[in-house]
């Protein structure tokens, strides 16, 4: 079953405080920039928030679509 737009929106803010949280974490070891892609914790962490950025398009792109067709069946 799809999750809706606002779990999904509950979800983004949650792993991206955790990813935000472990960046905080490596910056005080010294690691920022483009040494964040080295640790393996953080590119998991990262993944996680562009996966449920695509899903939330995704469910937009459905919700238009869905849209769309009802306009064109509307017209006919």
């Amino acid at each position: 079953m799809p999750l809706k737009e606002d779990r999904l929106s509950r979800s983004l803010k949650i792993a991206e405080k955790s990813r935000d949280l472990w960046e905080k974490e490596l910056a005080k070891s010294g690691t920022t920039g483009k040494d964040l892609k080295k640790n393996p914790r953080w590119r998991a962490l990262n993944a996680e928030c562009v996966k449920i950025q695509n899903r939330i398009k995704a469910v937009e792109d459905l919700a238009n679509r869905g849209a769309s067709s009802e306009e064109s069946s509307s017209e006919d």
